[in-house]
């Protein structure tokens, strides 16, 4: 992708938060629009953007290993942030919740409010096929053991395996991947496929205006929850991606644009969902916003960074 076009889809990104936090603070639009714009996004633009990505796969020449290492990568960055922050929280001391809260923030991934304009900006809409697959994989985590580890954190018991099922069928974007996928060799009418595909440009500025009315920087959390929010973030944005990035290139060798968008999905900064799970269950609610309202910002210099080291390995 032409290195102007990269630097004035970055500047989308920026200026699309930019106004979602001018929008708070305006006080001009209610404090549930990002819940209207998110409900949005997850119901209509990403499974539009979900289908019409799939279908631009091209099965018989996309590597099958691709596709798996989109929908295992997540599963390694919530692994390699466990052994990093177990023991690590074992000897500083750090309470079951402060534990749990990092492991929902650093071990699972923006893959798409964040991850999906970041990949399109760096790798054009040719690298939304992929990212669309590391999201699915995301989901998965986020259903089962992220709900398993926000149960932990809280003290309540072990969810259902049925209500982690229904969790996953439920969700939209997973139901429009499925149909994707089973759709994939049917001929859509024209006009169909042109509304999915004006429905699916909405992700981007939508999802950059709601993450950007969320975002809040809370001074008195900075100063009690500062280094824990630090080491959160090295390894949501550092080491996870760097382990992912050592793997990948181990398993595939020089990376292509395959493997350059997953390594850049495993550096996007915390989920916000999976922050909103941790807030919900009580577990460090301050921590929990703070990795995200430092981490989306952080991320728009760190990714490219990623992103910049890849072309020129």
């Amino acid at each position: 992708m032409a290195a102007g076009a990269t630097l004035e889809n970055l500047l989308l990104v920026v200026v699309c938060l930019v106004v979602g936090a001018l929008a708070r603070r305006s006080g001009r639009f209610p404090e549930a629009t990002p819940t209207v714009l998110t409900r949005v996004v997850i119901d209509v633009a990403l499974p539009a953007l979900t289908i019409v990505a799939i279908r631009g796969v091209d099965f018989s020449t996309t590597p099958s290993e691709q596709l798996l290492m989109a929908l295992l990568t997540p599963w390694v960055v919530l692994v390699v942030a466990m052994l990093v922050l177990i023991p690590l929280g074992r000897a500083l001391g750090w309470s079951r919740e402060v534990t749990a809260c990092l492991l929902l923030t650093a071990g699972l991934a923006n893959t798409s409010f964040v991850g999906f304009p970041l990949v399109e900006a760096l790798y054009g809409k040719a690298g939304l096929a992929m990212a669309v697959w590391v999201d699915q994989g995301q989901f998965i985590v986020l259903a089962s053991a992220g709900v398993l580890i926000a149960a932990y954190g809280s003290g309540q018991g072990r969810p259902s395996l049925a209500s982690m099922t229904r969790k996953l069928v439920t969700f939209p974007p997973f139901i429009a991947f499925v149909a994707a996928l089973l759709l994939h060799s049917v001929a859509f009418p024209k006009a169909l496929t042109l509304t999915l595909e004006g429905l699916a440009v909405l992700v981007v500025p939508l999802a950059l205006l709601s993450v950007g009315f969320q975002l809040r920087l809370d001074m008195a959390a900075l100063a009690q929850d500062g280094a824990k929010t630090a080491i959160g973030l090295c390894v949501r944005l550092l080491i996870a991606p760097a382990v992912v990035a050592a793997l990948l290139l181990l398993w595939l060798g020089q990376p292509g644009r395959a493997t350059s968008v997953t390594i850049a999905e495993a550096a996007m900064a915390p989920m916000i969902t999976g922050a909103l799970l941790a807030i919900e269950a009580g577990l460090s609610p301050r921590l929990a916003s703070l990795m995200v309202g430092l981490g989306v910002p952080i991320s728009l210099m760190t990714v490219p960074a990623w992103a910049w080291a890849l072309a020129r390995f």
